[in-house]
């Protein structure tokens, strides 16, 4: 749909703040899926960018009309990033959505443990409001808001300046743990290096049915996700892992998102279709 761009501000000096005002646009989300995004105005590039769902509010009153404004935190990374920068109050974007599956959260589940690195930390601050915020809707099977009695968060990144959405898990809840490769923020070194003592102190508490009452949800770069699947098979707890790909229609016709799955014979699924949430014993990480 075309929809216009209600803001565009920067949180810092690589990652800005993009709210598009979609009319017709789904009024929910569930924490995970995504949208495909491209200027209206531009034929180079000709294809759009996804990006995950940060969250979707209701437009201020002075807007003049009631359409949702769907919104997104990216990094300014290449050509299609940066005429996104560039947009200004009113200009029209192209946006397809919501699109792609989603994080679940299964009966049983008491602890709730979320790991992301940079732009990947949207979706997991997501998964963190709509666990326990009444007012959000919860992911599918999700129980209610409140029942899950503990919400760790682990972020990292290469900066400081790669550490978003903070005061968002610290509303819900949530206990923050930091990591920076350049110490500038939190503990000095990698994201795992700080969830690995965790689980090593928390080992998950036996249950005689499943599901397990501990699960980890992760999204960030691939060698950060290869990590902390890593983690989780070693520690024994169930993962579920927001995969990113590039993509270029964002629900499978282009099939130039695959990834490679375990399996008896070892195939691919579309992470635009098929995910992007994975369990994270499914993937074959590189």
């Amino acid at each position: 749909m075309r929809a216009s761009v209600a803001f565009n501000r920067p949180i810092s000096n690589a990652y800005l703040h993009l709210g598009v005002a979609a009319p017709g646009f789904p009024e929910t989300f569930r924490a995970g899926e995504f949208v495909m995004v491209r200027p209206a105005w531009i034929e180079d590039p000709f294809l759009p960018r996804a990006f995950s769902i940060y969250r979707i509010t209701a437009r201020p009153p002075e807007a003049g009309d009631s359409a949702p404004v769907v919104e997104i935190l990216y990094k300014v990374l290449g050509k299609g990033t940066q005429c996104l920068a560039r947009m200004e109050p009113g200009q029209e974007v192209e946006i397809l959505g919501p699109l792609g599956n989603s994080f679940t959260l299964p009966d049983g589940l008491e602890q709730a443990v979320l790991v992301a690195g940079g732009i990947g930390v949207p979706p997991i601050a997501a998964l963190a409001t709509q666990i326990q915020n009444p007012k959000s809707p919860p992911a599918p099977r999700a129980r209610q808001a409140g029942k899950i009695q503990n919400l760790q968060v682990f972020l990292g990144g290469k900066t400081s300046e790669d550490i978003l959405c903070v005061k968002d898990f610290e509303e819900a809840g949530a206990e923050v743990h930091i990591a920076t490769e350049d110490a500038s923020l939190g503990t000095h070194g990698l994201v795992t290096d700080v969830l690995r003592p965790f689980l090593f102190s928390h080992p998950p508490i036996p249950s005689p049915q499943p599901p397990a009452p501990m699960r980890l949800y992760t999204c960030g770069p691939p060698g950060m996700l290869a990590a902390v699947a890593r983690l989780a098979e070693e520690y024994g707890v169930p993962c579920q892992a927001s995969v990113e790909a590039n993509m270029a229609c964002g629900f499978g016709a282009c099939m130039g998102c695959a990834v490679e799955v375990k399996g008896k014979a070892r195939g691919y699924k579309l992470v635009c279709k098929d995910g992007p949430v994975f369990g994270s014993r499914e993937i074959v990480w590189r």
